[in-house]
């Protein structure tokens, strides 16, 4: 029942994530306790239990979606930006970007974006029009003013949830070779709200069946217990 109530969390915060920009979707992992040195309960049989083991994220691409906003961009290959928070240096997939008012660009949340050698990226007033390449270098009207740093992880499933669509990356990374940024356009999250709900109503059925059985358990027990005590008596 601990380990349903886990995965409805993690179900909810997916669903109230679908249409957050490069979120990407967890999913509860279960796996079995057994009795460490095979020995079994009266009957012969192995004690097992249940037990939520702990989560993977989904880290496949989500769909590619034009906003026409000349800050927002996409990774289309693999890759995280590297924004700069209060709490240190955080990688995300949400390219929903701004400028702070001195034009330093900047996540929704305020994280400073990095360049390519891990400093902010300040935009000057006289740039004009921006234009943003595959590889993420920034041209202005007058030239470039620098190139958006990307990285990648060797093992995704490493990163930690920092909050604001953010992770913390607990391994060096490399720079992403062909991270595939596309200007005006923002990667949607990867939940599928139809697959999220039809868990979420699994889930429930067999929590309720949980419920069900430990009630009906504990009824019998009672009963037994009492025409026990009836008989000594």
């Amino acid at each position: 029942m601990v380990a349903q109530t886990n995965a409805m969390d993690m179900i909810a915060n997916n669903i109230a994530n679908a249409n957050t920009p490069g979120f990407k979707a967890t999913n509860l992992q279960f796996s079995s306790l057994v009795t460490p040195d095979g020995s079994s309960i009266p009957g012969g049989s192995n004690l097992d239990f249940t037990s939520a083991g702990g989560s993977w994220r989904d880290t496949s691409t989500g769909a590619v979606k034009t906003t026409g906003s000349p800050l927002d961009l996409a990774i289309t290959g693999d890759g995280y930006f590297q924004v700069k928070t209060p709490n240190g240096n955080r990688l995300t997939r949400d390219g929903a970007f701004g400028l702070l008012p001195d034009g330093t660009l900047a996540t929704a949340s305020g994280a400073q974006v990095l360049d390519t050698t891990g400093q902010p990226i300040t935009v000057p007033p006289t740039a004009g029009t921006l234009t943003i390449s595959a590889d993420g270098v920034i041209n202005g009207e007058n030239g470039q003013i620098g190139q958006i740093g990307v990285v990648q992880v060797s093992d995704p499933q490493s990163l930690s949830a920092a909050g604001d669509n953010q992770f913390i990356a607990s391994q060096p990374t490399t720079p992403a070779t062909q991270p595939g940024i596309v200007q005006g356009a923002l990667e949607q999250s990867n939940v599928s709200p139809v697959l999220m709900i039809t868990k979420m109503m699994e889930t429930s059925q067999n929590f309720q069946f949980n419920t069900q059985f430990i009630q009906a358990e504990q009824t019998r027990q009672m009963s037994a217990i009492s025409q026990i005590l009836s008989q000594s008596s």
